[in-house]
């Protein structure tokens, strides 16, 4: 491993950015600065891309669409009774409207299109090609945000709207067939109540600017830095490199749609993989976001060579679905086409519980797991950025 990827220096770096820094406030400024600083420091040419947006309009739509799906789930518990079928539709309908936000629609990303009141920067430093044959995006959020609703909270209400709801689903879908509800009287109207609690409850999600985000994402921009120190002197200079830092990633990742929008063009010209990072650097074993919402896969190619490079390096690691209500850069990536796998890690311990709140201070960072995400990472990046002829199996292009 190189000097450059040292955990003791990526922990130094992530220790210096974890302060809180929600979207448009002073902290956010310093840590948009602090980071242009250490690109340009990589001898990179780096840009600082302003954009400005308003949260309200879909923090608005999405407590609407949570509450009147929980109104729908209720009912159809209550109704069930009297008419499967009926109730079904009901559910049906209620899921509907929360998926439209909660899966994620290419839709819903209109609620964001529009200038507003917060005011941020993506940081993106370049390690430009004349006439590039790949182009490899390294990426992690530098905002974090604190939360009203504690990590267990908003996890086990989540989980608990999906198994509820899906519970009373296959209830009704049962009842509708056979003529009858299974199980006692209580069953459906418990399933649909209980639904419904849990989307009313996180209807009342608000953010703030409490953490430090140590984990969230601190570690991960550190890993950033360090690979933009270490990967331009191996890549070929026909692959271009992008260091990218993306702001009000919190907000509903609208700092990596606006630089998707803006840089359409440019990454269609070639083929682009992307490697997002988010929650890297907790101790535990190093985790492959590998699928999102219902199932979506991020990118075959990179979950391919991510795992051809973790059993290279011995690295273990486990695999996990984004699930719905979630969010991380990697969407809207997905979303326009753009191949794209994050790295993350930890167990579910102290530093994941803090996550979003003031707790999630950087001590929490592992030195040693930051060298071994940063070491993972460069190795993909090596694989991807090999000559096609040189590449173990297919090349990275081929299942495109």
């Amino acid at each position: 491993m190189t000097a450059e990827l040292d955990g003791r220096r990526i922990l130094s770096d992530a220790t210096e950015l974890a302060f809180p820094r929600y979207p448009g406030t002073e902290g956010d400024r310093r840590a948009i600065a602090l980071v242009a600083a250490k690109l340009r420091a990589a001898g990179l040419d780096v840009v600082e891309e302003s954009f400005s947006y308003d949260i309200r309009v879909a923090v608005r739509a999405l407590r609407v669409a949570l509450i009147a799906s929980g109104i729908l789930a209720a009912t159809a518990g209550i109704v069930a009774a009297g008419s499967a079928a009926v109730a079904l539709v009901l559910l049906t309908i209620g899921v509907l409207v929360g998926g439209t936000l909660l899966g994620w629609a290419p839709g819903a990303e209109r609620l964001y299109s529009l200038p507003g009141p917060i005011e941020t920067k993506n940081v993106v430093g370049y390690r430009h090609a004349r006439q590039p044959r790949l182009r490899l995006v390294l990426m992690a959020h530098h905002d974090s945000k604190s939360q009203n609703l504690t990590f267990p909270w908003r996890m086990g209400m989540t989980l608990t709207a999906i198994l509820c709801g899906l519970g009373l689903g296959g209830l009704l879908v049962a009842g509708t067939l056979t003529g009858g509800l299974a199980g006692p009287a209580a069953l459906a109207p418990l399933l649909g109540g209980s639904t419904a609690l849990a989307l009313f409850a996180l209807s009342t999600l608000s953010s703030g600017n409490e953490s430090p985000g140590g984990v969230d994402n601190a570690g991960s921009v550190a890993i950033v830095l360090a690979l933009a120190r270490s990967l331009p002197a191996r890549v070929a200079q026909e692959v271009e490199l992008v260091f990218l830092s993306t702001g009000a990633e919190e907000d509903h990742m609208v700092g990596a749609m606006r630089w998707l929008e803006a840089h359409a063009d440019e990454l269609a010209a070639c083929p682009t993989y992307a490697i997002n990072f988010d929650g890297a650097g907790a101790a535990g074993r190093t985790v492959l976001i590998e699928r999102y919402g219902f199932g979506h896969l991020f990118s075959a190619t990179l979950s391919r060579v991510a795992r051809n490079a973790a059993g290279k390096l011995g690295e273990r690691y486990r695999w996990i679905v984004m699930p719905p209500a979630m969010g991380i850069d990697a969407i809207p990536f997905a979303h326009r086409g753009v191949e794209c796998l994050t790295l993350s890690s930890g167990r579910l311990d102290r530093a994941a519980i803090a996550v979003h709140s003031s707790g999630d201070v950087a001590q929490h960072l592992d030195a040693g797991t930051l060298g071994r995400i940063a070491g993972l990472a460069q190795e993909i990046v090596l694989e991807l950025a090999a000559p096609l002829e040189k590449q173990p199996g297919a090349g990275p292009r081929d299942s495109k």
